[in-house]
């Protein structure tokens, strides 16, 4: 698996455990994640949330960012709701992304709420260049 993907799915599940409690459902959307865009097998997946061998990397590009963030944002709607620390991982992520400061609120509060409408990334992306 290619390192940038794995720092991806290190990052996802990172969200997972970020209130506290890795529901099942937010097993299930990292491995849906995880086979519907990037072709990776929940295997793989877990091989990456065990390895001591990750290193994290920053999007390149404004859409990988969006695509990035968007999936952090899926994984954090899979139970069915917000906790404040899994809304405040994502702002953190957004900077760390280097989001411009001044839209790292709106930004949030459109990814989830795309994530919990479980728009695809397509129409994300699309609903951006408008």
């Amino acid at each position: 698996m290619d390192k940038k993907i794995k720092s991806h799915f290190f990052n996802l599940y990172c969200m997972a455990i970020a209130d506290g409690n890795v529901a099942p459902k937010e097993l299930e959307q990292l491995y849906k994640i995880g086979s519907d865009y990037y072709g990776v097998s929940p295997e793989e997946i877990q091989e990456v949330v065990f390895s001591t061998d990750i290193t994290l990397y920053k999007p390149e590009t404004k859409e990988e960012k969006i695509i990035l963030l968007y999936d952090l944002a899926l994984i954090a709607w899979a139970d069915g709701g917000i906790d404040e620390g899994e809304k405040e991982l994502l702002e953190k992520f957004a900077v760390r992304f280097d989001v411009s400061y001044n839209q790292i609120k709106t930004l949030v509060e459109f990814l989830l709420e795309n994530a919990k409408q479980n728009v695809s990334h397509e129409e994300l992306l699309k609903k951006l260049s408008k």
